[in-house]
């Protein structure tokens, strides 16, 4: 939250320029007296600043300029700033004392310091100077100084940055008070911000395990929050050396810009209001998008302006998203997962609200940012709340699904003992008809070819019948039809399925082929199944003395198979549908069907990654197009049905 840290201090400081409660005139500004056992000074009430602030940029002509006032301590900036302070070692005090003082992200920042014969001794610090090339390692700005006994030194600083600037918490440190102090202050940062990397460990895993956007987006936040608190306790500085300017701003944008950006997202998530509210859904993703955008212009000079913009669209965020949360609740009272995310980030609300006050001086001025360690615990103990209560739900949406799935299994278990009982019982009634059929074809006189001829027709079809119990209502009982592909040679193929649908009493049936392949693989038993009933079909709605046309075309690496009848055709407005289970159209009339077989055809079709399509036949009729490939696929694909085949 270190974005609505900034907040309003960057807006009130842009239009009041450098804030101060200082005296009137540079009389009134005393030295800096260092003297007692106190292990550090503060220098608020000694500092004066530069009214021209960036105007003059030598150290000799800026010593002599009287145009510095007092301030109490300094507000927040950019571009440039001059401040100078004056102390006084008492007697019997060390010589050597440290000058430390944050903004620690400023750009350039130079100590002058007046030289013993004259002129100024100047230690360069700030974010242009790498860690390992500075004298001491340390979070804060320091310059090692050495005072001379009972003399005062006027000592300048000037601060250059296209970020913030703030000459905070400016003291003069005894060296081992201030290495205690770092190595303190170094530890407790450490922790808070491991703590904030597990969370977004945790908050990370959590959302890919759970899918939950909301929670993704929230793991993101804590990581530019993460990314924004590295750089701004500089502890960055510490762990890498070598980092410098450019690495300073990219960890600034990410934590700012790309902060927003996962702010904004994540509550539109936990919102959900793509479907609460679709035009602020719209416009929250606008927002999103813009600040993401503006990570490119991390370094540019415009960086501040976009600062400002990245801040009023977060404020702009939470006001709105409070609302929008507050008419959800009053929507869905007992919406467990919204009141306890409105809950996580009221703390915040109020650490933004105490430094609005200590910018205004209505409060303490570091109210703010001590709530803010605070803050940070209440959110993660909420947010840990809210992990625990979608655990539990998972938990609980877990065993739901453990009784639902047993009870599953029970009425499967149940629905293949109906199916193993009925493919018995359809059996039983067929094997007594070919058994009459075949005492039938025993007791017929030689030469009878009329009565051998219709038992013979009686087999086929009873051999066929038990073929398609066989195949279909095992495929039931194994929960889906299996495709057992094996190399076949399609015009033996046409030539059985003919002789398998040979009737003298109905529809003739005219073949022809065309650019067949010696060989493909394929399921015999599953595609006859689907000829079959594609004749089947084009005879029932068929004249009964119209024949019935069956082709079979090589094309490029496929097959097709056309079924055309002279029929009445298929309603345009219905094509579509003909494929759907248990689907009838307008044009079947009283014609008895149960609208199973053309699912049935298109579902072989697609277990042979191919497609079952119709089309409506010149001068009347229907046609019916199974187009397979020569070597299907291993495994099963969705496939558009009712697709245009070109044959």
């Amino acid at each position: 939250m270190r974005a609505m840290r900034g907040l309003a201090a960057l807006l009130l400081g842009a239009m009041l320029g450098v804030l101060s409660s200082a005296p009137s005139n540079a009389a009134d500004l005393t030295a800096l007296g260092l003297e007692g056992e106190a292990p550090s000074f503060s220098l608020d009430g000694h500092l004066a600043v530069h009214e021209g602030r960036g105007g003059v940029d030598d150290i000799e002509a800026i010593s002599a300029d009287t145009a510095f006032r007092p301030v109490d301590r300094s507000g927040i900036s950019t571009g440039t700033q001059w401040y100078r302070f004056t102390a006084r070692r008492g007697a019997g005090m060390p010589a050597d004392w440290i000058l430390a003082f944050g903004e620690p992200d400023i750009d350039d920042v130079r100590v002058y310091v007046p030289a013993t014969g004259g002129g100024f001794n100047e230690i360069a610090l700030g974010r242009r100077v790498p860690t390992s090339e500075l004298p001491v390692a340390a979070r804060r700005h320091v310059a090692l100084l050495t005072l001379p006994e009972g003399e005062p030194v006027t000592i300048h600083v000037r601060l250059s940055s296209l970020h913030k600037i703030r000459f905070e918490d400016a003291a003069l440190w005894r060296p081992a008070a201030l290495i205690h102090e770092e190595a303190r202050e170094s530890a407790m940062l450490g922790l808070r911000l491991g703590i904030l990397g597990f969370v977004v460990v945790v908050a990370a895993l959590f959302g890919v395990w759970l899918r939950d956007p909301a929670m993704l987006a929230y793991a993101v936040y804590v990581g530019t929050t993460l990314s924004l608190g590295i750089n701004h306790t500089s502890i960055v500085t510490l762990v890498f050396p070598e980092a410098g300017r450019t690495t300073s701003y990219l960890l600034t944008g990410i934590g700012l810009l790309g902060g927003v950006a996962a702010y904004i997202f994540m509550w539109d998530r936990i919102l959900d209001l793509r479907r609460t509210f679709p035009v602020m859904h719209r416009l929250y993703l606008v927002a999103a998008g813009v600040a993401a955008l503006s990570l490119f212009w991390v370094m540019s000079p415009y960086f501040q302006a976009l600062a400002w913009a990245a801040h009023i669209i977060m404020l702009a965020t939470t006001v709105t998203s409070v609302v929008l949360a507050a008419l959800r609740v009053r929507r869905t009272p007992k919406d467990f997962y919204l009141w306890t995310h409105l809950l996580a980030f009221i703390p915040f609300i109020l650490v933004w609200a105490a430094q609005i006050g200590g910018v205004l001086e209505v409060v303490p001025a570091d109210l703010g940012r001590d709530l803010f360690v605070m803050a940070v615990q209440v959110h993660i103990g909420t947010i840990s709340i809210i992990l625990a209560y979608r655990l539990r739900q998972l938990q609980h949406e877990r065993n739901k699904a453990e009784v639902s799935l047993a009870g599953e299994r029970l009425a499967r278990q149940h629905q293949r003992n109906f199916i193993d009982m009925a493919t018995h019982e359809f059996k039983t009634p067929l094997a007594v008809i070919d058994s009459a059929a075949q005492v039938l074809e025993l007791m017929t006189p030689r030469g009878d070819t009329e009565i051998a001829g219709r038992t013979a027709v009686i087999r086929r079809a009873v051999q066929r019948m038990v073929d398609l119990v066989d195949t279909c209502l095992a495929g039931e009982r194994d929960e889906a039809l299996a495709l057992t592909p094996r190399p076949m040679a399609p015009a033996r193929f046409i030539d059985r399925l003919l002789e398998r649908n040979r009737d003298p009493d109905r529809a003739p049936l005219v073949a022809r082929s065309s650019d067949l392949p010696d060989a493909c693989f394929a399921d015999e038993a599953l595609l006859g199944i689907a000829l079959d009933a594609l004749i089947e079909n084009a005879r029932r709605y068929g004249p009964a003395a119209a024949p019935v046309d069956i082709s079979a075309q090589g094309h490029r690496d496929r097959i097709m198979f056309l079924v055309q009848d002279r029929g009445p055709g298929v309603p345009p407005a219905e094509a579509h549908l003909i494929f759907e289970k248990y689907y009838r159209c307008s044009a079947s009339g009283a014609t008895p069907g149960t609208g199973i077989g053309l699912h049935l055809v298109k579902t072989i079709a697609a277990l042979h990654g191919g497609q079952a399509a119709y089309q409506p036949r010149q001068n009347g009729g229907s046609t019916f197009v199974l187009s397979i490939p020569l070597r299907p696929a291993s495994t099963a694909h969705d496939h558009v049905v009712g697709e245009q085949v070109a044959y």
